[in-house]
């Protein structure tokens, strides 16, 4: 069982000398940027849509939840081993679905990519679901999350009293408000950052592979989103085909809000073996959007 309290420690940097590399280029900033007001859609969670116009097309939307909001719970995927793996594999709306969420982004990467769900995957890198241990630590780094809604960005060695849910990712993208990114091929992706004073965590899914509407990012290009909306810490999470961000409709279904292109098919999700879901006090129907 992981232990009550969550040390400080667990959002430092493992000590140690590392191989000397090259700093990347400074990245090129974000133009024609758009960033919609933001719209409540749940006590704590409130919602836009972002794009801009270069240097290429880009489209996505973005979650801003206060970590103080009353009623407000995290949940990773739990563990389902009947199978040989960690988990079942579902769509980010059937996550969203089953474990009645008010909103869910695909998370750590996994394997094997799949399409049907329900089959066995496994998670790649850290996962913790309601302080079970999911998946174990690897070198990448990870979201963390206490049971009263304390978020930081940690690297390995983890230091888990205390957590209770996390899920890994590929690298950061914001270090202390230091574009960490890098550049390279643009894919659609999913981050989340978190605000300098620790109150605010924001989701992101940036729409890619679809040209003439949306190219994706680099995660040099991910950083910059995340500095706008706030965030000086940040991690790319899984990406490409499994990005998506979904959110319980006013009917209570599934709401899709970026536009996944799992198989190359706009507006298809991919069955993911992570997510990072969210329980939010609805709102009054007067302030629903």
């Amino acid at each position: 069982m992981i232990r009550s309290l969550l040390s400080l420690a667990a959002c430092l940097p493992a000590l140690g000398v590392g191989a000397q590399t090259a700093p990347e280029p400074p990245p090129e900033p974000l133009s024609g940027v758009s960033i919609g007001a933001w719209h409540p859609c749940f006590v704590g969670v409130d919602r836009t849509p972002v794009s801009c116009t270069g240097p290429v097309a880009m489209q996505g939307q973005a979650l801003r939840i206060d970590l103080r909001a009353k009623g407000l719970r995290f949940m990773a995927t739990p563990p389902d081993r009947r199978g040989r793996k960690e988990v079942r594999g579902l769509r980010t709306s059937s996550f969203l679905a089953r474990y009645q969420m008010q909103g869910a982004i695909n998370a750590a990467p996994f394997g094997p990519v799949v399409n049907d769900e329900g089959k066995d995957q496994d998670v790649v890198g850290l996962m913790v679901s309601n302080s079970r241990l999911v998946s174990k630590p690897e070198a990448s780094p990870a979201l963390l999350l206490t049971g009263r809604n304390k978020a930081c960005i940690a690297e390995a060695p983890f230091i888990l009293r205390g957590v209770r849910n996390a899920v890994a990712g590929f690298g950061l993208v914001l270090k202390a408000g230091v574009n960490v990114g890098a550049g390279g091929v643009r894919h659609p992706r999913t981050a989340a950052g978190i605000s300098p004073d620790g109150r605010t965590l924001y989701l992101l899914a940036l729409d890619g592979r679809q040209t003439g509407y949306s190219v994706g990012a680099t995660t040099q290009e991910v950083g910059q989103w995340l500095a706008l909306l706030g965030a000086s810490e940040g991690i790319n999470l899984d990406g490409g085909g499994t990005t998506a961000m979904v959110i319980q409709g006013p009917d209570g279904r599934p709401q899709v809000l970026n536009r996944p292109i799992h198989g190359g098919i706009p507006g298809t999700e991919r069955v993911s073996a992570s997510h990072l879901g969210f329980r939010a006090r609805r709102l009054r129907a007067s302030r629903t959007p």
